[in-house]
């Protein structure tokens, strides 16, 4: 894999996703938080739909530690290893999918993000001793996975023109 590439894009997604959705800027505040999209999650879907398993397991997992260091939500390691898990999940069924197609595009980031977003604000209360709320964790993890998948297609394609598809990313 040419590591040079994904590390290229996820600095400039992780830039974008810390300063232009921001809560007072392209970011929504509902739900009684920061609704925001997530950029570095789209970034691991798309080498999981073009990378080998073993290297699309390691690409999640630094693409979601770049996430736990640029937002410092909790711990260390639990958004990696959500990202890995969830990127190597989509490699081994992305031989059923169409991922040229928009609506598997769309859908595959809404259902993605949300089974993501879930498990970490849950995690993530549990283990700073907050009291879990379920449906403020439902509620977010909608609204990222809503505002993620009206973006997702344009991400997808930007990064589906960028990267060759011979062999970039197999390497």
């Amino acid at each position: 894999m040419r590591w040079y590439l994904v590390v290229i894009f996820a600095y400039i997604l992780a830039v974008m996703q810390t300063t232009l959705f921001a809560p007072h800027l392209l970011g929504l505040s509902a739900f009684g938080g920061a609704v925001r999209p997530d950029l570095l999650l789209v970034m691991a879907l798309f080498v999981a739909l073009r990378g080998e398993p073993a290297a699309v397991f390691i690409a999640g997992w630094c693409l979601g530690l770049a996430e736990d260091l640029s937002f410092g939500q909790g711990p260390l390691g639990v958004t990696a290893m959500l990202f890995g898990l969830a990127a190597w999940a989509v490699c081994l069924i992305r031989g059923l999918l169409l991922p040229a197609r928009v609506l598997t595009q769309v859908l595959l980031v809404l259902t993605v993000v949300f089974v993501v977003r879930l498990p970490q604000q849950v995690l993530l209360w549990w283990l700073a001793g907050a009291p879990v709320d379920v449906v403020l964790a439902l509620q977010r993890g909608c609204g990222d996975a809503l505002y993620t998948a009206i973006l997702a297609p344009y991400l997808l394609w930007l990064l589906a023109r960028t990267v060759p598809r011979s062999g970039a990313l197999s390497q």
